[in-house]
């Protein structure tokens, strides 16, 4: 008996030894290419697992080192001399140096129009390497948000200079396969299924980690949020992350029961409406200020968010350097100031319980995404709130695609948009809305040209906050910068009071990260970075 044991004894201890740690995670697509000069369909979270830049924030939205260990700041802002780590490997064993950096600033520089939505993108003047372990970045002039957006997920993380064509354009052409120095690798891809990545054999800060617990994470397409849930409940998965993947009533039932262990994030982005001046209907700026007058946004927070979230009446949450107003008051719920715009506009109410002008309906269209609940249930409330001041909302459900496409070619009235958290905001995420491809372009280029505020003076006025505030350093040698965050202040301040009073947004909610996870996974924590996903500090 014991000559036929032993064996079997002996092979379960090799299996146990050498047994992967796993953790799946319900996802509503796949991660898509994984260049990391890629938009749309890449996935911020797993660009994140695999490339790495020179900074990178923090927790509390601080930039800290990455692959630069330190950085120095000259010619009055102009200049940024950038100090590397050694001994780095990319996961294909190439080796990380400024030869690769170069290289990588290279094929971001070569679209420019792709990234023209970044303000450093079109400030770099050029990036040359000083040694194998240094690169100086020169800016056509000093911008303070510099280190802010050379902290971002894309497009300034690098690759494997040989995964980079031989003509640099990582727009025509995506990555021979997506190599980075980051914690973990992509190494399966079933469209529809699922996509694994496998811990990064070279990862250069493993050891912080004590060696990084999860060899493999697997995140398995689950579309449906109910259906997140039965595979969470029947071990199919081990945890669902993000503040829209699952149902908020679901979390707080679940957060009741203790059954799975739940966390919440401090604010990280803002949930906001966009009103469309194209639309007839909404090119009036008193009915957009009626239609925000309309919205109780407290009773949304209590019956969608069950107090998680915080009601938003700026665009960008006030705790955030830089994101303050000088005189711009919020407008907040008041029916009775609304129905006497209303009245004032020639609106009369019929028996139907609607407003009715020139024998035509008041109605207006809010497209949302079919499958985010939040969205839905948003959009429900609305719909009953506008119908008690006489307005017909109509809903429109969208698949995501077809939804991304409406916003940026304006073919809405009313749509869901969302600030992007750290390190975006505010200066990253303003200087965008000078760009096509988003909402607030459009909804901003449809403002008339006759108004006071239209496109044109918005695009100036952002141009001055970008630029204008360095001017001081013109004829110094040294950055006096308490006065140049003075100036910025008030540059920013006038910024916002403008942009506000077009009253094209509706600020509704300041939003936290949701993640469930069955009991027994640690170092989950989530914070401020709304799009990250820190595999490599969970454990068991």
């Amino acid at each position: 008996m014991y000559r036929i044991l032993l064996p079997f004894l002996l092979l379960c201890s090799f299996h146990y030894a050498f047994a992967e740690n796993i953790l799946r995670v319900a996802v509503s697509q796949n991660v898509g290419d994984m260049n990391p000069q890629g938009y749309n369909l890449n996935q911020i979270y797993a660009q994140n697992m695999i490339y790495e830049g020179l900074v990178k924030t923090d927790s509390k939205g601080n930039i800290t080192p990455s692959l630069a260990l330190y950085w120095e700041i000259k010619d009055s802002g102009k200049s940024y001399i950038f100090h590397l780590r050694k001994n780095v490997l990319f996961s294909n064993g190439e080796p990380f140096n400024a030869q690769a950096v170069v290289k990588n600033f290279q094929s971001i520089l070569k679209n420019k129009t792709r990234h023209s939505w970044s303000a450093l993108v079109m400030t770099i003047d050029n990036v040359v390497a000083l040694d194998d372990y240094a690169i100086k970045l020169t800016l056509k002039h000093p911008y303070i948000a510099t280190l802010n957006e050379l902290a971002l997920v894309r497009p300034f993380r690098f690759i494997a200079p040989s995964m980079i064509p031989q003509d640099l354009d990582l727009a025509k052409n995506n990555p021979k396969k997506p190599i980075g120095t980051g914690p973990y690798m992509l190494t399966d891809t079933k469209v529809g299924i699922s996509n694994t990545f496998s811990k990064n054999p070279h990862y250069w800060d493993k050891e912080k980690y004590n060696g990084i617990y999860y060899d493999t994470i697997i995140t398995k397409i689950i579309i449906d949020p109910n259906a997140k849930l039965v595979a969470l409940k029947t071990k199919q998965v081990d945890m669902i992350y993000g503040s829209d993947s699952i149902p908020i009533e679901i979390f707080h039932n679940i957060a009741e029961t203790k059954q799975f262990q739940t966390f919440v994030s401090p604010p990280a982005f803002t949930t906001f409406l966009i009103v469309n001046p194209a639309s007839k209907t909404l090119q009036d700026k008193n009915m957009r200020e009626a239609l925000a007058l309309s919205i109780d946004k407290a009773k949304i927070i209590e019956s969608v968010y069950y107090g998680y979230q915080k009601e938003a009446q700026f665009l960008f949450n006030q705790n955030l350097p830089f994101t303050k107003t000088k005189s711009y008051t919020p407008l907040t719920y008041n029916k009775d100031k609304a129905e006497k715009i209303l009245t004032q506009m020639g609106y009369t109410k019929k028996s139907d319980g609607y407003l009715y002008k020139d024998n035509k309906k008041l109605q207006v269209q809010l497209h949302f995404i079919a499958n985010n609940p939040t969205q839905k249930a948003i959009a429900t409330i609305m719909q009953a709130q506008l119908k008690d001041i006489g307005i017909f909302l109509e809903l429109i459900p969208n698949e995501v695609t077809m939804y991304r496409k409406k916003q940026t070619q304006g073919q809405f009235e009313l749509c869901f948009s969302q600030t992007w958290g750290v390190p975006y905001e505010p200066f990253t995420f303003i200087n965008s809305m000078r760009h096509k491809g988003h909402a607030d372009y459009m909804a901003q280029v449809a403002l008339p040209k006759t108004d006071s505020i239209n496109k044109d003076s918005i695009d100036k006025a952002i141009k001055t906050l970008i630029e204008s505030p360095y001017d001081i350093y013109a004829d110094s040698k040294k950055i006096d910068l308490n006065k140049a965050q003075e100036n910025l202040t008030k540059q920013t301040q006038s910024f916002l009071d403008m942009l506000y009073s077009t009253q094209i947004y509706i600020p509704l909610t300041y939003d936290t990260n949701k993640v469930v996870a069955r009991v027994g996974i640690k170092g989950i924590a989530p914070d401020v970075r709304a799009f990250e996903i820190p595999f490599w500090e969970f454990y068991e």
